[in-house]
């Protein structure tokens, strides 16, 4: 009789015992399925982001090479329209900014200005591929799925607010407003980034606290550039300047002025000057 008791006691406890083993196995490989669909959402966001990066750089291919500033601006539109998920950010960004290059260029001999440049997403870490093979794999499972969830949500509203950069105006030394766009870091120009000012002119380069600092290029209204070296917001170090007949100059400067080392080449490239220069005049001439 008490082999008989026994007997059932033990087949109660094995039939509890496996139905709460049939529950964590199940509950288990639900996890793992959403782990799974996690993963192929995180695919699928970072694919929309680099689409979504290509057919932006397509359009400023438009502004930068083309001057094409109505068309750039109604793909922008279109973009809008059907990418709402962007809607606030980069997009609007660079609607609000190829609204000002259509103005500028409204003025004689106005050139064209790159927006901006993408500054990439954080990559998700790998997601843990934990087997049902023990009850305890179940809180693990849930946690990692709990980390999934929350990095493809910090995702998510980086697609939607992170663009190429961030939007600001200020104004330089000399009095010019400027509308910038890219890294920025204590609510100024910090890294690197676009300027256009209000004279017609941009900027492309690194900043420093809303100063150009560091390598860019810099181009003027009249067809004359710079690219170089710049410190404290003026030509320093070593740069190049172009003018629009073919001359330039390659050498060092300081302060915006031809300062050391420098020639000075014709329209044919022949070197009509070099030597060494001082407050932008050759004060000793290198012997042919």
């Amino acid at each position: 009789m008490k082999n008989q008791y026994l007997t059932k006691f033990v087949f109660v406890l094995f039939v509890l015992a496996f139905g709460i083993s049939c529950y964590y196995y199940g509950k288990t490989k639900d996890l793992k399925q959403q782990l799974e669909a996690q993963k192929i959402e995180q695919q699928n966001l970072m694919n929309a982001k680099s689409v979504d990066g290509q057919e932006l750089t397509q359009i400023d291919a438009m502004i930068i090479d083309g001057d094409d500033y109505s068309g750039a601006l109604k793909a922008y539109q279109e973009k809008f329209g059907e990418d709402e998920a962007m809607e606030g950010t980069e997009l609007e960004l660079r609607i609000s900014l190829t609204k000002k290059l259509l103005q500028l260029k409204a003025r004689p001999e106005k050139d064209s200005a790159q927006l901006a440049q993408m500054e990439l997403l954080d990559s998700l870490k790998t997601l843990a591929d934990v087997s049902p093979k023990e009850i305890q794999q179940f809180d693990s499972l849930s946690f990692v799925l709990e980390k999934a969830k929350a990095r493809i949500a910090r995702m998510q509203r980086q697609l939607r607010q992170k663009s190429s950069g961030q939007y600001l105006t200020f104004s330089n030394s000399k009095g010019s407003q400027m509308h910038y766009v890219g890294e920025v870091k204590n609510g100024k120009a910090n890294g690197f980034g676009v300027a256009i000012l209000n004279t017609g002119s941009r900027y492309i380069g690194e900043w420093k606290d809303n100063e150009r600092h560091g390598e860019g290029s810099f181009y003027w209204h009249d067809g004359q550039y710079y690219v170089g070296a710049y410190k404290n917001d003026k030509r320093s170090g070593k740069g190049t300047y172009h003018w629009p007949n073919g001359e330039k100059f390659v050498g060092l400067w300081k302060d915006d002025e031809r300062t050391g080392e420098g020639a000075f080449f014709g329209k044919k490239g022949d070197v009509v000057a070099s030597g060494v220069w001082e407050h932008d005049e050759l004060v000793v001439t290198n012997k042919p």
